[in-house]
């Protein structure tokens, strides 16, 4: 297929749009403010970083509300130096870049958690971490920290000592032990560098205290620092603290070394994955705390049923996998609806003396000299049982093939480029666990009316900002209050550099915001570390 040339296409969208307004004579200053915010981010994003500098510098002249009427002829020079960015080279076609998401290994693997609710100093933080390939989530307090922390599984966490909603130290002390069990680096960041206050955050278990502000030149060096030191830590750990289940790496030797066996035994096996029902809500209703001592439980309860022969790990977050050498899928699920009955049974207390029940759901797969698809079908059996109503157990049969899970990507974006571009990346994306589907949307209100929700399956959805219509906010606003979060993630895309707007996005539900311009290759890494909540 040959390469799309979208400097062409921008500028003949150029060209309609001027033609446009010269036809209307008179414009409202509004719609110029959109047209400059737009080509900002579009110029940017496919390499015309003059031009979007160029946008950049007109927005000041422009008011984003303003119903001014404006004669098109005094706009007659900066449309002509608009046009002129697009003559400067020859119209040879641009070769897209369509990259190797594997490549970006450290988008993948890091991520930074920055709970302050200082926006201006967390997104300053953002931006020179991401300068250097690592994403920065931000909390603006304590309470959507608590919520990313045990969600994203970041790698590193800045914590502010002093956050509108909680104690900083109190907020450590929390997360302490879950952080410990995967050897997280925490740093409390105040503007009292009082040594008391170095002392109490080096006692309730912080890894390092700094002080406010921060010299940046130091700072991006130390977090890349703490960032290789806690991955060579995990290269040597297999099991995890809180449970005592292996970890994912444990898991990954683990199912090699049963397939390479099993190819020259001939001997089979099967996989069950776990899930925790409702698990998210144990942590809205009870605190995280709670549901750590529940995921001990669990943990404790299976290595105690589980054969001696058998390898039991925590795959991610509150799902689970065994391994069970030698044994058809029938004889699994016996061993498995055993623990289930007596998990379900099970009390935990709460805060105010009363008790609740978890359960879990299960999938079955028995290795069929295919390593590459066992984990998918294991995963399939787990999301049947999951839709069959949950706190059951399913084994996975090939006429189930269909139910695999889906993750929809809405790009939500008056830009047709950005839109093109964005999708055209995510095509690149092959998950092995789940089906992968686009929908494009030119405005929010199109977006709105459309019947683009479905329980029981997953949303990333990309919200330009500012759009006709309905603004980015409103939007976000109405999903936000609409429809439940946990199986729908938001991250707003911008071209505003104002920190109240940045703010109102964040409070307002947004789990994330990328600034245009942007490389559309950042958004597929962003998309597939913001998402892993869902896809353990």
């Amino acid at each position: 297929m040959a390469p799309t040339n979208y400097k062409v296409l921008l500028s003949d969208r150029v060209e309609q749009d001027f033609s446009k307004w010269f036809k209307q004579k008179e414009i409202q200053e509004r719609e110029v403010y959109r047209f400059l915010h737009t080509m900002k981010g579009t110029a940017g994003t496919i390499g015309l970083m003059e031009l979007s500098d160029f946008c950049g510098t007109q927005l000041e002249h422009f008011s984003e509300d303003s119903i001014r009427l404006l004669p098109v002829d005094s706009l007659e020079e900066f449309m002509l130096t608009l046009k002129s960015f697009f003559v400067v080279e020859d119209f040879s076609p641009n070769v897209e870049v369509i990259v190797d998401l594997e490549e970006h290994a450290l988008t993948k693997k890091s991520l930074v958690l920055v709970i302050d609710s200082d926006p201006e100093f967390a997104s300053h933080i953002k931006e020179s971490l991401e300068e250097q390939g690592v994403p920065v989530v931000i909390a603006l307090d304590g309470k959507k920290g608590m919520e990313f922390f045990y969600t994203l599984q970041p790698q590193m966490i800045l914590v502010d000592s002093n956050l509108p909603d909680a104690d900083g130290f109190k907020l450590v002390t929390q997360i302490h032990d879950a952080a410990q069990s995967r050897s997280l680096p925490i740093a409390v960041v105040s503007e009292d560098n009082h040594v008391d206050n170095q002392v109490r955050a080096m006692e309730i278990g912080a890894t390092d205290f700094l002080p406010k502000p921060l010299n940046m030149a130091i700072f991006v060096p130390y977090v890349m620092n703490r960032l290789r030191n806690q991955e060579l830590i995990l290269q040597e750990t297999l099991f995890d603290e809180l449970t005592g289940a292996g970890n994912r790496r444990y898991f990954n030797d683990v199912l090699v070394q049963m397939t390479n066996s099993s190819e020259r035994t001939k001997n089979i096996f099967t996989l069950v994955l776990f899930d925790l029902d409702h698990f998210k809500k144990v942590n809205d209703s009870y605190g995280h705390p709670v549901g750590d001592d529940v995921l001990r439980t669990f943990g404790q309860l299976f290595l105690k049923m589980k054969r001696q022969s058998d390898y039991f790990f925590r795959y991610g977050g509150e799902e689970f996998a065994l391994i069970l050498p030698d044994t058809k899928a029938l004889d699994a699920k016996v061993l498995v609806e055993r623990i289930r009955i007596a998990f379900a049974n099970m009390t935990f207390p709460n805060d105010t003396h009363e008790t609740f029940h978890v359960t879990f759901s299960a999938g079955i797969s028995q290795y069929r000299l295919k390593q590459d698809t066992l984990v998918s079908t294991a995963d399939q059996a787990l999301y049947q049982a999951k839709k069959n109503g949950r706190n059951q157990t399913m084994i996975y049969e090939m006429a189930s093939e269909d139910l695999r899970r889906h993750l929809n990507i809405i790009i939500v974006d008056d830009d047709s480029l950005v839109r093109r571009l964005v999708s055209k990346q995510f095509s690149t994306w092959k998950p092995d666990d789940f089906d992968l589907y686009i929908k494009e949307f030119a405005d929010g209100v199109s977006f709105i009316e459309s019947e683009w929700y479905t329980p029981d399956e997953n949303y990333m959805i990309l919200l330009d900002g500012v759009m006709p219509k309905m603004d980015g906010l409103e939007v976000l606003n109405h999903v936000r209050s609409q429809y439940p979060n946990e199986n729908i993630v938001i991250s707003m895309l911008t071209s505003r550099t104002n920190e109240s707007d940045i703010v109102l996005a964040l409070k307002s539900g947004a789990d994330d915001y990328i600034v245009k311009p942007f490389y559309a290759q950042e958004i597929v890494a962003r998309v597939q570390r913001l998402t892993m909540r869902m896809f353990n």
